[in-house]
């Protein structure tokens, strides 16, 4: 007697589900409704003669059953994805999409990509523009140049370069001091940070042997974007990356006032859905973008 399998849907369907021990989790997965994954769940268990979950309010509990049967489905999907992965990562040529805050891209990436392509003329980088975080996994972003710590869940990552920070303004708001200023006259200015830099203020304070109370000149904000536009608009201080602001301070938009810099809480990354057999294109882009901002700082 031969026999006969079920189909790959329903196997595909019960196998995201014991995953995520959820429907509604599977089908966002694989961009379904939860009543298809619910329907392809209930065929399979029809098709085998068997129960696979207990259907409980708030969970999805696998019967002992189905216990085994979801470990080797787990496994057997991982080769199937490793190896269209590996296939599909073999090629060096075609588009790669990049997804990246419109703030940074227009000061940092744009400007290079030029060479990019003189380099690897086969691979055309597309820029995304998203202020928001886009995620990567299940979308036709291949990966995306983040402003972080370096540790997002489901991702990997590749540190860009190490961000130099230093204290900059606008002229106009410190027209009546001599620059360099002293820690403690920066001190007393309105002193923005981005979420998740609080320590940087007090890092740089530190290493120019200063230590001013200066938490109620403190401005958070939620990127780093607004902080710089706060030095902008000559309303305050900014603790910025030496090669982000460089433009503005060559331009006359900024003035740098005080020559020390700390390492930053935060910097750029190239990140990408974790997986066994990264894209050599996107490898490719980051160790390229990597020496370009050695460059840049060289300079």
């Amino acid at each position: 007697m031969v026999f006969r399998m079920p189909p790959l849907k329903q196997l595909h369907a019960f196998e995201a589900a014991a995953r995520h021990q959820s429907f509604k989790k599977a089908a966002e997965e694989l961009n379904v409704t939860q009543a298809a994954i619910s329907h392809q769940v209930r065929a399979l268990e029809d098709h085998l003669g068997k129960k696979l979950f207990h259907r409980k309010t708030r969970q999805l509990v696998l019967t002992d059953a189905a216990r085994e049967f979801a470990e080797g489905l787990f496994g057997a999907f991982a080769q199937m994805q490793a190896s269209v992965e590996r296939i599909s990562s073999q090629q060096m040529a075609g588009s790669l999409k990049l997804s990246v805050a419109p703030f940074y891209a227009n000061r940092m990436l744009l400007p290079l990509l030029r060479n990019f392509h003189e380099v690897y003329p086969d691979i055309r980088i597309m820029p995304e523009m998203d202020a928001d975080v886009v995620i990567l996994k299940g979308s036709d972003i291949d990966g995306a140049v983040r402003y972080g710590d370096g540790s997002w869940s489901g991702l990997a990552s590749i540190l860009l370069r190490q961000d130099q920070v230093g204290p900059v303004a606008a002229p106009e708001l410190v027209q009546e001091y001599d620059l360099p200023m002293s820690p403690e006259e920066i001190a007393k200015l309105p002193l923005a940070y981005n979420l998740g830099t609080q320590g940087d203020w007090p890092r740089w304070f530190a290493q120019c042997n200063a230590f001013p109370d200066a938490r109620q000149q403190l401005i958070e904000y939620s990127d780093r974007a607004k902080a710089i536009d706060l030095a902008l608009s000559g309303n305050g201080v900014a603790l910025a990356d030496t090669l982000l602001t460089e433009a503005d301070v060559r331009n006359g938009h900024l003035v740098r006032l005080h020559p020390e810099t700390v390492p930053s809480e935060k910097s750029m990354y190239v990140v990408y859905a974790e997986t066994a057999y990264p894209d050599p294109r996107l490898i490719a882009f980051a160790e390229w973008y990597q020496n370009e901002l050695e460059q840049l700082n060289r300079a």
